[in-house]
């Protein structure tokens, strides 16, 4: 998100809305949020009191007649009065039918977004009119549902719920949605109140899973510095930075307590959001628009990857570097080097036989780069064989083949590594692949290792070595909502038969892992029972959940052991640094499951 489309305004009581928006335009502010009618001293009691309101914001206010429009930086606000589920019968009825006058009339203005606050738990009523009237909609509209962060001990709130935990905003939250279902859950988007009390970690992690179109910042929270400028504290600095890498916007409320005006409040958010973006690793700019985006796993077995998907990866700063280190443990070990000099301060002389390796799916070459380097380091001498079937690869291995690796004892091996043709007449002593998927095995890396196993010498070495793949419940109603919509995307509708039950590669932000991840499935090469060996697995997990939630589906990772203390991993406890090679797999579930705190999860899963 860019700077300039981050921070909105709140104003109320506008009496000239174009004037408003102008100045608020000049201040730096991306939208305003007003009321769509103006403030009523006393509730309506009657449908007629309702028809006989006129709209606060009228469509001369937000089309110009110039042909220019506000619509898109304007959030209409319903009237506060307004609660489809009042205890009161009649004042619930009377509610639901101005929520439908105001929001056709914010459709009608094509407003952006429309603001509704939730009250109390039950919100069937409302959840009725909203999924009523989006389905009804030809055009698709956003609603801001907006709740408190926490609810706060002295809070106002109706049913004064405090001491409930099954009672929290995020259940308000999680009932409308649930009632709404899917398709309608599409239009329904959070404003979170921050609150001056912050709620524990366990609280805001949950709000990170769920889909968060705003923080909603009063100018109460900001306190002074030494030079007078409102800032926030360390604490709501941390939240907020956590939610702007959601790319979530910002909406200042309430009155402003500097003479500069709210200018100096839009300025300290925008600054914020600077150190944020500049505060970025190397995987998050590297990963950045792919964020809860559903990507098909890659199947290199079945399908020749291209040069550009071969590039993307090639970048990764950490794996070649681990990929190198490992090849050259392993050349110290089998060759009995222990990298020293001898008492006359000249280098080891390497061994006159050289270590043979075989580059097993070689891509464009990198692991032949890192098998040379390693060479070097270690004083060992290597010949090299590199495996690959796709014919377009083969061709840049060709050529560089006849350039950069013209003097270097390296061979080009045509084919499947499980069944080639014309295999080298010498086995090998090191294995170097990288089959893994996000899952570890989920490429088949077993599989291709297993039919190329008996080119390796008895007492070879294969990197890696092993591979473990981690399972957890997750909660991410953005994955929820995107895998229940994945048939109508042409990409995958070839593939998929429920497309809710089809796994996919996923960087995950908007998501909450609901309990430790555990180990899954172990593959370890080379293989002792190769003869008699399956790749067939089954394992059963049991999880404890510390906070109610929502199971949406379940995240896979890996981790590797390349050679000895060398490792590759995307487990969140411990991701190798910087590694974008590989983002979580998520298991999408068809039907939401709601959990409790302490709750047990059974878990089956067979391969």
């Amino acid at each position: 998100m860019e700077s300039k489309n981050l921070v909105g305004l709140r104003i109320k009581n506008c009496e000239n809305l174009q004037n408003q928006y102008q100045i608020g335009s000049k201040a730096g502010f991306a939208f305003v949020g007003v009321d769509l009618f103006p403030p009523c001293k006393n509730k309506p009691r009657s449908r007629q009191e309702i028809d006989e309101l006129l709209p606060f914001v009228g469509s001369e206010d937000v089309h110009f007649e110039n042909g220019m429009s506000m619509s898109e930086c304007t959030v209409g606000y319903i009237s506060e009065w307004i609660d489809c589920d009042s205890s009161d019968e009649e004042q619930s009825l009377i509610s639901q039918y101005g929520l439908k006058k105001e929001i056709a009339w914010a459709v009608h203005l094509s407003l952006s977004a429309i603001h509704i606050p939730l009250r109390h738990a039950n919100n069937v009523k409302l959840a009725q009119v909203l999924t009523s009237f989006i389905k009804s909609q030809v055009t698709p509209c956003r609603f801001w549902i907006t709740v408190p962060l926490c609810l706060q001990t002295d809070s106002a709130f109706e049913d004064n719920e405090l001491s409930s935990q099954s009672s929290s905003p995020w259940h308000w939250w999680n009932e409308l949605v649930t009632l709404a279902g899917p398709v309608v859950s599409e239009s329904l988007f959070l404003v979170l109140e921050m609150t001056l009390n912050l709620p524990e970690e366990g609280v805001i992690s949950r709000w990170i899973s769920e889909p968060v179109a705003a923080l909603a910042l009063s100018t109460n929270l900001f306190i002074s510095n030494s030079k007078g400028f409102p800032i926030l504290s360390r604490p709501h600095q941390t939240i907020l930075r956590r939610f702007l890498k959601l790319n979530a916007q910002v909406i200042l409320t309430g009155e402003s307590w500097h003479g500069r005006g709210f200018v100096v409040y839009r300025q300290y958010v925008n600054w914020i959001w600077k150190c944020t973006c500049e505060a970025r690793s190397s995987y998050e700019e590297q990963s950045l628009g792919y964020e809860n985006r559903l990507q098909e796993p890659l199947q290199p077995l079945q399908d020749n990857l291209s040069s550009a998907t071969y590039d993307v990866f090639q970048m990764d700063p950490y794996k070649y570097k681990a990929y190198e280190e490992a090849i050259y443990l392993a050349l110290m070990s089998r060759s009995g080097f222990n990298g020293f000099a001898n008492s006359e301060g000249d280098d080891i002389t390497p061994a006159a036989n050289k270590q043979i390796i075989y580059i097993l799916g070689a891509g464009q070459g990198p692991f032949v780069d890192a098998s040379l380097q390693a060479s070097c380091r270690s004083g060992c001498p290597v010949r090299i064989y590199v495996v690959e079937k796709n014919h377009n690869a083969l061709l840049t291995l060709k050529r560089r083949l006849q350039t950069e690796w013209a003097n270097e004892d390296v061979h080009l091996v045509p084919g499947d590594m499980r069944c080639l043709d014309n295999p080298p007449a010498e086995k090998a002593d090191i294995f170097v692949s990288e089959l893994l998927g996000s899952f570890g095995d989920n490429e088949l890396s077993p599989e291709c290792l297993d039919g190329a196993q008996h080119m390796l010498k008895d007492d070879g070495i294969s990197i890696p070595v092993s591979y473990t793949s981690y399972i957890a419940p997750l909660q991410s109603q953005h994955i929820h909502i995107n895998a229940s919509r994945a048939e109508s995307y042409s990409k995958f509708s070839n593939r998929i038969q429920e497309a809710s039950e089809t796994p996919y590669v996923v960087r995950l932000t908007n998501c909450k892992i609901l309990a430790s991840p555990q180990k899954a499935f172990t593959f370890t090469h080379p293989r002792k029972d190769i003869a008699t060996g399956s790749n067939e697995r089954y394992c059963c997990r049991t999880f404890t959940p510390k906070d109610d939630g929502v199971i949406h589906g379940i995240v896979g990772y890996f981790e590797a052991v390349l050679y000895e203390n060398v490792t590759l991993s995307i487990h969140p406890d411990r991701h190798s640094p910087n590694m974008f090679s590989w983002f979580p797999m998520v298991f999408p579930l068809n039907i939401a499951i709601p959990v409790k705190t302490g709750q047990d999860i059974k878990l089956h899963l067979w391969r």
